[in-house]
């Protein structure tokens, strides 16, 4: 039967991961929208389980799979359970694509097909996982498409007034992870080193993905033998981010696979204008909010001769105050309220 009423806002997993971070954001703008929102916070899925209790409960969760277990075939358990024992919405991250590979692709689209089995509605946050989720065949009919919001209807009017450095700075935001892009942009940023344009420095806003501290200190080799000082922050609390992201240097995304980024609205919020490769994912968020992003090619040459331009114009990866943003986090709150009230629960 429909209703109007939110259901219960299930976020699970570390409260550091994208994914949890704006689950977090979200229900906290439901929650302006339609007070009394139940948001219930729990490490893990065994815990939701254990909190949830005894009834059937109606549950909103955004998942994606390494929050949900050590393996697919746990995080699979986990949620399918969840859906078969509650009545639950979920929102769709991370979905598969071709870049995980051929044996990845087929073992992460057989447990998204898990996840989805039973739930009563499935929503993603961008037509391009919406098609990556018909391709795959997760589900039978397209899910519901409901974009990130962000946190401000406008861009920030801050710009840094502090003076870089000579050389070129490159800064990229988020942890890493295999398939970020930082190959990719450490390989521009060699030839770029090749320019004697100084000091070439990439520096990355976060820190290692749980797991892959050895992808950290690759990255750091990798750069060491190519002239390129490279520098991982470390986990940076709200505070230093926001300020790291506002620092001289040009922002860049370069992923070699999409689902959706909350690194592009966190540029866009800072008032910067990132550069990013040019793909399904990244065009559709071009036109969702016009004049926010650059689009390159992905080849070194092309993503080296970008960066310099940018690098040579201070102004170019800065937004004009006024930027739009919509939609906001109210916006995509209000799209969700209207989705929970049509749905089979």
């Amino acid at each position: 039967m429909a209703t109007s009423a939110p259901p219960t806002h299930l976020i699970v997993g570390d409260r550091r991961h994208g994914v949890t971070e704006y689950a977090t954001d979200l229900a906290d703008a439901v929650d302006r929208a339609s007070r009394g929102t139940e948001i219930l916070h729990v490490d893990s899925a065994q815990e939701a389980l254990r909190a949830l209790g005894a009834g059937r409960r109606r549950l909103h969760i955004h998942v994606t799979d390494a929050l949900f277990g050590a393996g697919l075939d746990e995080a699979a358990r986990a949620v399918g359970r969840l859906t078969r024992e509650h009545d639950v919405a979920l929102t769709l991250h991370d979905l598969p694509q071709e870049s995980d590979g051929p044996v990845n692709v087929v073992r992460r689209t057989k447990a998204y097909a898990a996840f989805a089995e039973d739930a009563v509605g499935i929503s993603v946050s961008s037509h391009h996982e919406a098609a990556l989720f018909l391709q795959h065949r997760i589900g039978s009919t397209s899910p519901k498409v409901i974009p990130l919001g962000a946190r401000s209807v406008h861009a920030s009017p801050g710009i840094s007034s502090a003076a870089g450095s000579t050389g070129v700075e490159i800064l990229m935001a988020g942890y890493v992870y295999p398939g970020k892009g930082h190959d990719e942009v450490l390989a521009a940023a060699a030839v770029l080193a090749g320019r004697d344009l100084g000091p070439i420095r990439l520096t990355v806003l976060g820190g290692a993905a749980p797991g892959h501290e050895a992808e950290a200190r690759r990255l750091a080799a990798r750069a060491g033998d190519t002239g390129v000082h490279f520098t991982v922050t470390g986990y940076l609390d709200r505070p230093s981010y926001e300020s790291a992201l506002a620092a001289p240097g040009v922002p860049v995304v370069a992923h070699l696979h999409y689902s959706a980024s909350r690194s592009l609205l966190d540029w866009a919020e800072a008032g910067r204008k990132a550069l990013v490769v040019g793909m399904r994912y990244t065009e559709e968020m071009a036109a969702l909010r016009p004049g926010t992003l650059v689009l390159t090619e992905s080849d070194p040459l092309s993503l080296a001769d970008s960066i310099e331009r940018l690098a040579g114009d201070r102004r170019a990866t800065r937004l004009g105050p006024g930027v739009l943003l919509a939609p906001s986090l109210d916006d995509v709150a209000a799209v969700h309220l209207s989705w929970w009230a049509n749905l089979p629960w």
